[in-house]
Formats: C-alpha cells, structure tokens, sequence
C-alpha cells in the first residue's frame, strides 16, 4: 500500500513537500518525502508559523527525495533534520551542490533581531522557537544544514537506484536550474510507477539542456505535475534582444544598468547574454558587476558541471567564447567592494540580488539611482504583490527604501522572456509523452495531481490535459493536508 500526504504546493504556489508512506507486505512501514521546501508566499509571521508546522513526525521519516535546490523544494531539510530525521537525502550532485548553498543562506536570513520582533508578535512564535532551535530560535541554522548535508547520497540521471528494497528510483532532467530532476518512482515487485514532474523549465532556455521527456512507464498509476504557467504560453523568446536594445540606449545616455536577479539560475542566464552580446559586439564592453556572493558560489557550481550544459554552450566553449567567463565580468564578494561601484561616472551593469528587491544589496544600488532618469532598471522576474519590484512595475510616483522615499525616476523595464518554468504547451506535452504508454484498454486511467498552481493556472491546464487527452486521465487538486491512497 501507498499514501501520500500533501504538505505543500496544494492549491498554492510553494512549499514542496509530499509525505509518503509505503507498507510492504510484510507489514513493515517505509516512510519517505519528495522534497522539502519552504512557503514563500504571504507575511513573515505567517510564513514563520507555517514553515515551522511538520505534519509528520519526523524521526520517523526514512528518507527525502529531492527533485531541485530552489528554497521552495529544499527549505525546510535542515528544519526535518533539526527535529530528528537521520535518513538519506537523494538527490544529483550539483542539486546537491546548491542545495547547500541555498540552505546555509536561508539559515541566516531571518536574523536574531528579526526574530525578537516576531516573538513580540505572539506567544505561539515564541514557543515554537524554543522547540524548533534552542540555539538561535530561528527555523534552522548553520549546524543543522552542516548535519543535513552528510546526509546527501547523489546519483545521475538514469542511474537506478533502491531507497528501499522494493522501491526504485530514477531521475530524468527536468530542465529547470542545473541539476533539477523530474523522479519516477517504481515498485519492483509490481512494476507500478508513480512520477513527479518537479518544477519543469522552459525550452530553449541558455546553459541547461531541454526538459526531457518521460516515456515508456507502462504502468504510471499516479502523475504530480507543477502548474505554475498551466493557464498560458510564454512569447517567443527574445531577452537577448531586449536586453541589447536597454542597455545600449542607457549607454548612449550614459547611464547606469541595474539588475535585480534570483541567485538561483537567473542571475548566470542573464550574465550568458550579456556577455554574448558584449563578443558579438551587439553592445559596448562596459563592467559587468555580479554583487551577490550567493549568485557567485552558485556560478562556480554551475562552471563545475560542464556535462549538463546544452550543446549551445558547449559549442562556444569550444571555441574558447564560454559566457559565463568574461574580462569585463567582477564578482564582488564585500560590502566596502559592493559600495565602491556607485558613484562611478562610467556606465556599468549591476546585477545584484534580492530577485524582487524586498532586501539585499540590489537596494544601495537603487537608493543611489533611483532619482536617475539617465539610467535604467531592467526586471528580469516576477515581482509578488506588496514587494518594491511589483511598486515600481506599478510606477509609482514615490517608493519607500529602507525607510526612506525616493522620487522614482530611473527607466524601469520588464522581460517577460526569463521564465524559467515549462508554459502550459509545454507542461502538456510533457504529460501526454507518460500517458501514450498507457494501454488504452486500462479500465483505471492514471490521475494527474495539479500541483504548484493557483485557480487560474489550475484550471486552465485542467481544461487543456482534458482537450487533449480525454478520458485517458483523470485530474484531481489536492488540498493541503489531504490524504490520498496511491496503491493498495
């Protein structure tokens, strides 16, 4: 028998976490989860309270498989390890890889202030931070993603390996960040399969390859497919080209680049064109900054894993052209070398976290040239409600940073072109190629769970799989919390 719980991603956008339980015959009881990430979306006290919840116990969990590092899949690990979990993480080696990174950031980024104001707020914050680390009262902290980490066991793709001895596991590119894996589970015995897309990236997307198409699993009882684009298709994509057309009319007006990016995948896109259009002379060899050490380890992690780039990259580093390593390109890691940029009279580009400008250093660069008509703020992600990405996106006249107001002058854009998730044609197909090994006289057809989606986005894809697959699948949208039985 398996039971799957939904503690995360259901009928919301974050949280990643699926919670099963498989019985063998014997009796015995092998307890394991698909992902662990932290809720992004709402206020900190809430947040705070909702990350801290574990519906299971944790101790008793035998094992986390981990489809990618993003913070929404692997964010509450250390908190699972922190309350007692000492099974094995599954996962690739560059998910691995920046995992750690992601971890060991997200264990600082509430601080100690931060936290006595939370405690302030409501006795509930304050036992619970008692019970989850009486070291720091925070989620989690540096010792407890050290622990974590010695749990790692990596594998590559299509490599098949035993969680338990009944129960296999694959990974297939998923096409998302590097090292992202969609996971097919199977039980040996009956050969049954139930498969988790993991977050599925875009086509056409630089560095990583495609995500890979998942076939010949005859007997998939059960597909968790993200939906987070479910409702729509992305344009055709052209960033580089915007990209060349802002920074060459800021240039020409010798202002200033600035470019809030996502650590994570985004921030090393955005330096491939950059530095693609500066070799192919599309645009002037001015400085590249990346202020983001986080941004900066995640580079050295991707430049480590040559093997999974796509063959675009892989041409180009042949020709000694790799886009990811420029003369012109700096990486700073201080604060005294993030300060010493503002105030030069020369034109630049700074790339700099936070992704939606709610903290980091992208806010001293902002604060600097805000009041700058001469200059331009290019967005390259999506900016959630009641963030200073989304005000700006929204023109207002005024904006508050770090408790001050600028007049908002600076030229703001959006590229819509960056996303790093599969579009609703793309989440179909995807689907489809699992679903046409399915003999169509299976009187059960398998149940596609529409994860990591709101309303729109749901029912959208909803409406899309049923065009076009009919009555070969049934769909369902869990609740968070719900109970499903998989297999009897």
């Amino acid at each position: 028998m398996l039971t799957v719980q939904f503690c995360g991603a259901a009928r919301t956008v974050t949280g990643s976490q699926y919670y099963l339980e498989y019985t063998a015959e014997n009796g015995s009881k092998f307890r394991f989860c698909v992902d662990s990430g932290m809720f992004q979306v709402g206020n900190r006290l809430n947040l705070f309270k909702i990350n801290s919840r574990v519906l299971f116990e944790a101790p008793k969990l035998d094992a986390i498989v981990l489809t990618h590092a993003h913070l929404d899949h692997c964010g509450r690990i250390p908190l699972l390890v922190n309350k007692g979990f000492g099974g094995r993480i599954y996962s690739t080696e560059a998910t691995k890889e920046i995992a750690e990174i992601v971890m060991h950031d997200a264990s600082r980024h509430i601080g100690e202030g931060e936290m006595a104001e939370l405690t302030e707020l409501t006795g509930e914050i304050r036992a619970s931070a008692t019970k989850l680390n009486e070291r720091t009262g925070k989620l989690y902290d540096s010792h407890d993603v050290e622990q974590t980490m010695l749990r790692f066991r990596t594998h590559e793709y299509h490599d098949k390996f035993k969680i338990h001895p009944n129960i296999q596991v694959e990974f297939f590119d998923a096409g998302h960040i590097l090292g992202s894996a969609s996971v097919v589970i199977t039980e040996i015995s009956t050969g049954r399969n139930i498969i988790f897309s993991g977050d599925l990236g875009n086509i056409d997307k630089p560095i990583i390859q495609d995500p890979e198409m998942i076939c010949c699993f005859p007997k998939t009882t059960h597909i968790f497919t993200e939906t987070t684009y479910g409702d729509r298709n992305h344009p055709v994509l052209k960033p580089k080209q915007r990209l060349r057309e802002i920074i060459n009319t800021t240039v020409a007006r010798k202002g200033k680049i600035l470019i809030p990016s996502f650590s994570v995948e985004r921030a090393q896109e955005v330096i491939y064109h950059i530095v693609s259009l500066m070799r192919e002379g599309k645009i002037k060899n001015i400085p590249i900054y990346l202020d983001s050490p986080m941004a900066s380890k995640v580079l050295n992690v991707v430049l480590d894993h040559p093997e999974l780039y796509d063959k675009e990259i892989k041409s180009k580093i042949k020709n000694r052209a790799n886009p990811l390593i420029y003369k012109k390109l700096s990486i700073l890691e201080t604060v005294d070398q993030s300060k010493s940029i503002n105030g030069h009279k020369r034109s630049c580009i700074i790339i700099a976290g936070s992704g939606m400008m709610n903290g980091g250093r992208i806010l001293k660069h902002l604060q600097f040239y805000i009041e700058d008509p001469k200059s331009s703020l290019i967005i390259v992600g999506y900016m959630a409600k009641g963030t200073l990405g989304r005000r700006i996106l929204e023109s207002e006249e005024e904006v508050e940073i770090e408790g001050k107001f600028h007049k908002l002058a600076i030229e703001h854009h959006k590229i819509n072109e960056f996303s790093a998730h599969a579009d609703q044609k793309q989440l179909v197909k995807w689907a489809s190629s699992i679903v046409r090994d399915i003999p169509k006289a299976d009187q059960n057809p398998p149940t596609i769970f529409l994860m990591h989606g709101e309303t729109d986005q749901v029912q959208g894809f909803k409406k899309e799989i049923h065009a076009r697959l009919g009555a070969k699948v049934k769909t369902y949208w869990p609740h968070f919390s719900e109970i499903v039985e998989l297999w009897k």
